[in-house]
């Protein structure tokens, strides 16, 4: 299995100004976890927990560019270092973030655990606000974006 390709594929769907949720779906097995930033933000159980906290990150942002620096890949796990550039939609500004991602998938080539390393501080610099601010906004449960 070209597990390379598969995260490859995953990641440029996020290029987009409209998220589309069923592919997402498509590429996460139904018990996949997700966890956006490690180590302050809480995980995401499950596909369809995953699918909301993209819907709820695309409230915030869009065309989420991954630049693919380097990638490599261990039996069923794929790391990726990146250079993720979003618009914000609140303002139109374009923030850029140096990332490290790591996916593990199971056997029939689905997500079942991905996690995110980056400099929230960095971003926040970036978009004028502090630790906090920015610890707020990664740890929002799609609950409270319902109500």
């Amino acid at each position: 299995m070209n597990y390379d390709n598969i995260v490859r594929d995953f990641l440029a769907l996020f290029h987009t100004a409209e998220l589309d949720a069923d592919k997402l779906r498509g590429y996460l097995a139904d018990s996949a976890r997700y966890q956006p930033i490690v180590p302050i933000a809480p995980v995401r159980e499950g596909a369809d927990a995953i699918v909301g906290e993209m819907q709820r990150q695309y409230e915030l942002y869009d065309e989420c560019s991954c630049e693919i620096l380097n990638l490599a890949v261990s039996g069923n796990t794929v790391f990726t270092e990146r250079v993720d550039t979003v618009r914000q939609l609140a303002s139109g500004q374009r923030t850029t973030t140096h990332v490290v991602g790591v996916f593990t998938l199971d056997s029939q080539g689905k997500i079942q655990w991905w996690r995110e390393y980056w400099d929230a501080l960095d971003c926040a610099g970036q978009l004028g606000i502090d630790d906090q601010a920015m610890r707020t906004i990664m740890c929002a449960s799609t609950d409270s974006m319902d109500n």
